[in-house]
C-alpha cells in the first residue's frame, strides 16, 4: 500500500492520497523545473490525463524545493500549462517517505492504492498500463 499523505495544490487546496483511494488509478510524479527528463514526459503526462482523467485516473505531480522554491514552480507550471495537480512538498517529509531523490520519478497505483509500477521513467506502455488498471478497477 502506498503510503498516505496530505499535500497543498499551489493554489493551497490540500491534497489526501487517502481521498482518492477506492474511487481513482492515481500516478504519482516526482519533478522539479530543472530537469531535462522531467520535460520531456510532461507531453505523455499530459496526453494521458486529457485521455483518462474523466475515467478515472489522476496525476499528482510531487515537487519541492529541491534546487527550486515555490515561485518557480508557479512559474513552470504556468508556462506548461499542466493540467493536473502539482503539490509543493515543503519540508521534503512526502517526497523523503516516497524516497525520491532523483527525478524523473513515477508510480503508479492501482484504485486500491497498491504501487503497480514505480521507476525513474515512464514506462513503454504507459498508456496500456493505465488502461489495464482502469479496467481492472471497475468492481471496487
Amino acid at each position: 500500500m502506498a503510503p498516505d499523505f496530505t499535500l497543498p495544490d499551489l493554489s493551497g487546496r490540500r491534497v489526501s492520497l487517502a481521498d482518492l483511494r477506492g474511487k481513482q488509478v492515481v500516478q504519482i510524479v516526482g519533478w522539479t523545473s530543472w530537469c531535462a527528463g522531467c520535460r520531456q514526459e510532461i507531453p505523455r503526462l499530459r496526453d494521458a490525463y486529457e485521455k483518462f482523467h474523466a475515467e478515472g485516473f489522476e496525476i499528482l505531480a510531487l515537487t519541492g524545493p529541491l534546487g527550486q522554491n515555490l515561485q518557480d514552480v508557479r512559474s513552470f507550471v504556468r508556462g506548461m500549462a499542466l493540467p493536473y495537480p502539482v503539490l509543493f512538498d515543503e519540508d521534503k517529509r512526502v517526497l523523503d517517505q516516497y524516497q525520491i531523490y532523483f527525478v524523473p520519478y513515477t508510480c503508479l497505483l492501482d484504485r486500491r492504492g497498491q504501487v503497480v509500477y514505480e521507476g525513474s521513467h515512464l514506462p513503454n506502455d504507459y498508456e496500456k498500463r493505465i488502461e489495464k488498471l482502469l479496467a481492472a478497477g471497475q468492481d471496487i
